[in-house]
């Protein structure tokens, strides 16, 4: 009886203690790496370089550093990166295998994976803006498919 009763204050203990090994004292989640473990910081590009890289390719393997701009608000199952000024590029993440945390918004971002142009259709891209929490007007207001730049991403490290 000895026994259990001290299996049971270790686990107990233990379940107390989780939420201040895995939070920071915000209540949010720490970031850190997502999908392939095995991503690092070294060799990445500046996200704006993408475009030039990618030149008349039809995609590059590539890891690239740059802010992030949003991210779905319904799992965290896509962000949206910045190019430049005028252009940004919707980053997926590979088989749909992991998600980052929806208040990443404005975190930098190291992402590892396949930069590629394509064109978005109307479907996709009130998709997006529907996750994204447009309002029913914006959301209508897309009539057209979108040529740009996308990005699958086996990893992500966010700071």
């Amino acid at each position: 009886m000895n026994r259990i009763a001290t299996l049971l204050t270790i686990c107990m203990l233990a379940m107390l203690s989780m939420p201040l090994f895995s939070c920071n004292g915000e209540g949010k989640a720490e970031y850190g790496i997502y999908g392939d473990s095995s991503i690092t910081a070294e060799g990445t590009v500046s996200i704006g370089e993408i475009p030039s890289l990618l030149n008349k390719k039809d995609s590059i393997y590539i890891k690239a550093k740059g802010p992030i701009k949003a991210v779905c608000q319904k799992k965290g199952c896509w962000m949206q990166m910045d190019i430049n000024e005028k252009e940004s590029m919707i980053v997926r993440f590979k088989d749909y295998g992991f998600f980052v945390p929806m208040d990443a918004s404005g975190k930098e971002a190291i992402i590892e994976g396949f930069a590629y142009v394509d064109t978005t259709s109307v479907a996709e891209l009130r998709h997006l803006a529907k996750d994204a929490e447009k309002t029913e007007e914006e959301i209508m207001a897309i009539t057209e498919p979108k040529v740009s730049f996308n990005f699958e991403a086996s990893g992500v490290i966010i700071q």
